[in-house]
């Protein structure tokens, strides 16, 4: 590979993450992103200062970072290939849903127009990835998806409300380990569970759990991984 595919591959993974926490809401901050891919500061705002000269962020007094339209139409380019490639993998090689997030991270930057047109027309115009995010181009507008479905995190549902998962964080589809217990513990889209009981602790170490029922059975989850999952309440 040409060490400008490299720096094409780079330049969209850091814009992917950029959507993807300002789309969940999150406040997009140099330190957090060397924290996300596990690299330097320095490493960072390099970077970040390729992006602004390029036109794809901007950064305001506090170093917040935030996408340009341009970036976001770049971002939601790559997104759109990864979550199809997702849907490819599951939907028509039969892969399962905790295994597809790094095999589509090799894949989208090689995906070519005419195979996203293949892949939406075998598999019927999905709007979502395995995991429940919206396809760019498939949903009204995948910039207010959560919004636009009222969404709340899962940590912070109400003791006795009902609640259906909509979709994983995308932020953390790449901690495998996390990916595989919601994949264990049958904490997939469109599974209802309901918030039995919430322990609160204080910030010592000691641990938060929320109490759920999922299909007729008692889970404690930690909340720190409820914080992870999107749902939609309904009470009974």
């Amino acid at each position: 590979m040409k060490t400008d595919d490299l720096l094409s591959a780079t330049v969209e993974e850091y814009l992917e993450t950029i959507y993807n926490m300002s789309m969940e809401g999150e406040t997009v901050i140099g330190a957090r992103l060397a924290e996300k891919f596990r690299v330097s500061a320095p490493t960072v705002t390099e970077m970040l200062k390729r992006l602004v000269r390029d036109g794809y962020v901007q950064m305001d007094h506090k170093r917040h970072v935030a996408l340009t339209e341009t970036g976001y139409q770049a971002a939601e380019a790559v997104l759109r290939r990864h979550r199809l490639t997702e849907r490819f993998l599951v939907d028509m090689l039969g892969m399962q849903w905790h295994q597809v997030h790094e095999e589509a991270c090799r894949l989208e930057h090689f995906i070519s127009g005419a195979v996203e047109e293949r892949v939406i027309s075998s598999l019927n115009n999905p709007t979502t990835c395995p995991h429940g995010n919206p396809i760019p181009g498939a949903v009204p507008n995948a910039r207010s998806y959560l919004k636009d479905n009222n969404a709340v995190r899962l940590s912070t549902v109400a003791i006795g409300q009902k609640a259906t998962i909509l979709c994983i964080s995308e932020v953390v589809e790449d901690e495998e380990a996390l990916i595989m217990y919601l994949h264990e513990k049958g904490l997939t889209p469109e599974i209802e569970v309901s918030v039995l009981a919430v322990s609160n602790t204080d910030a010592s170490g000691q641990v938060e759990d929320v109490k759920l029922e999922v299909n007729g059975r008692e889970l404690p989850i930690r909340k720190a991984v409820a914080t992870k999952i999107w749902v939609t309440t309904h009470y009974a």
